[in-house]
């Protein structure tokens, strides 16, 4: 077991210093395992472990997933078209605006919101999301016994409700401590397929999260402009101006960054499949137990938003159509059709063809 092995060996396997790593052995050693479980039925919690069904593709493909993640709501391990929206604690006016209304935006749209639970920008993006009754997740620092901030407690079972999830890679009774974060931002990077950051200093985590999604997982970033006498904009317009963060005002600027994630989700789905201890039919009977298990998977879609479900209505009825087709049918923007298709393709509702076309999924 781990909290039995070597501990720079668990330093190692863990990703922090060796006695960091003793202090969490001896800690999970003087917790009473029983006690855990049940607070964890008591919350309503769940253990997912790498491997497991409902494993996020996402956080599998990433460099340093949690080896277990302990969820309260809906999950789902095939990718979802996600948008990490984070920032300040202590935002201004403005930024909580702005968190808000471009969360709302995402949400209508049906792309689900990422956050950390924090005070400012964060809670806003959550808040924002369930204000136009849309999708979002959560991902705590500390355990569930420990929400931070407490006084987020109300908020974060009216995400759950609202059929959204919360989750921690941290047992019940880990309380707040500074190290906790950056390990928190790394999964929060890791589910979404875009990062945007809304008011952030010089110094931020809120740019650590973006920073992890860009370098570490080759995914793309954004910032939202401020002021330029406010301090708290100024790590995202230097990210800006250096040129790994694209500017971002509105959902169709999140579409057009969205659009280039297509890859990332397909190519998530690809090795989740070639890692970790996956379940798979045996030789005998196999293409029918493939086809059974094609078929399951279609059946537990989640359904389309609005915007989605127009344009899956409008692939079903021309067989076959292209963005161009659906621009003139729809007459909507270029980015909200995007969003649109993203959502139904990694949804596996549509696929695109080598001309670039969109046809509806066989067996949908």
């Amino acid at each position: 077991m781990a909290i039995d092995a070597d501990a720079q060996e668990f330093a190692q396997a863990i990703g922090v210093g060796v006695l960091e790593a003793g202090r969490m052995q001896r800690s999970a050693r003087a917790q009473d395992l029983t006690d855990e479980l049940r607070v964890m039925s008591a919350l309503g919690v769940r253990a997912v472990l790498e491997g497991d069904a409902d494993f996020p593709e996402l956080l599998l493909a990433s460099h340093d997933p949690p080896l277990l993640l302990l969820v309260r709501g809906a999950l789902e391990s095939t990718p979802e078209a996600a948008v990490a929206i984070v920032g300040a604690r202590r935002a201004t006016p403005y930024g909580r605006v702005q968190a808000g209304r471009l969360a709302a935006e995402l949400a209508s749209r049906g792309i689900t919101v990422v956050s950390g639970g924090a005070r400012g920008i964060d809670a806003e993006a959550h808040r924002g999301a369930l204000r136009a009754g849309g999708r979002t997740i959560a991902v705590l620092a500390t355990g569930f016994s420990h929400p931070y901030p407490s006084d987020h407690a109300p908020l974060f079972d009216a995400i759950v409700e609202a059929g959204g999830c919360t989750m921690t890679e941290q047992p019940a009774g880990i309380s707040v401590r500074p190290d906790l974060f950056p390990r928190r931002n790394r999964v929060i990077a890791a589910l979404s397929l875009v990062t945007i950051v809304v008011e952030a200093a010089n110094r931020s985590g809120a740019l650590l999260t973006a920073r992890i999604a860009v370098d570490d997982l080759s995914r793309e970033a954004g910032c939202v402009p401020g002021s330029i006498e406010s301090p708290m904009s100024e790590g995202c317009h230097r990210a800006i101006r250096e040129g790994w963060a694209q500017l971002v005002t509105s959902a169709d600027d999140v579409c057009e960054l969205m659009e280039q994630a297509r890859t990332v989700a397909h190519g998530a789905r690809e090795i989740a499949r070639t890692r970790g201890p996956v379940q798979r039919p045996r030789a005998h009977g196999k293409a029918v137990a493939e086809g059974a298990a094609k078929a399951a998977e279609l059946a537990q879609r989640n359904p389309p938003s609005v915007d989605a479900g127009e344009v899956l209505a409008t692939i079903r009825r021309e067989r076959r159509a292209g963005l161009d087709e659906l621009e003139d049918v729809l007459g909507w923007t270029v980015p909200r059709i995007a969003c649109a298709t993203l959502e139904l393709e990694v949804g596996r509702w549509i696929v695109r063809d080598v001309e670039g076309g969109f046809r509806e999924l066989s067996g949908a």
